[in-house]
């Protein structure tokens, strides 16, 4: 790094240091960053054994980065989706404690009552922990 052997595991370097190994340089991938409107019937994985259409599927030949979905949308659910190779970026926007929010329009085959409503304001449990909605309305 920098000219300097490093035998130390864990030494952080910064994006302009030189990093070079058994006498090659090492470039860092330039950050992508992709704007994808998914579609219904897309899993927002990077790869599905059951063969079904992934994200990165619809993505292919947008780049030749590889880069990750960040956050998820639900087979079923269509919206903005961001893919990136920029881990600090998808931390940023996803770890609770930036609290970045996000924006959900929901469709439902019936008319919800008032009581069912306020169950989104107060929170709705999922397997990977209450959703709850911050600015609730109908409309």
């Amino acid at each position: 790094v920098n000219g300097k052997t490093i035998t130390e595991m864990g030494t952080k370097v910064r994006r302009q240091d030189v990093i070079e190994v058994n006498g090659q340089k090492i470039q860092l991938e330039p950050f992508v960053y992709l704007l994808l409107n998914k579609p219904k019937n897309t899993i927002t994985t990077t790869d599905d054994e059951k063969g079904r259409n992934t994200v990165l599927d619809e993505v292919e030949n947008a780049t030749g980065a590889r880069v990750y979905p960040v956050g998820r949308l639900d087979r079923n659910t269509t919206g903005l989706l961001i893919l990136t190779n920029d881990g600090d970026l998808a931390h940023r926007l996803m770890h609770p404690s930036y609290s970045v929010r996000k924006t959900y329009e929901v469709e439902t085959e019936r008319i919800l009552t008032d009581e069912e409503l306020s169950m989104f304001k107060t929170g709705i449990p999922l397997e990977d922990g209450d959703a709850k909605g911050h600015n609730v309305k109908r409309f």
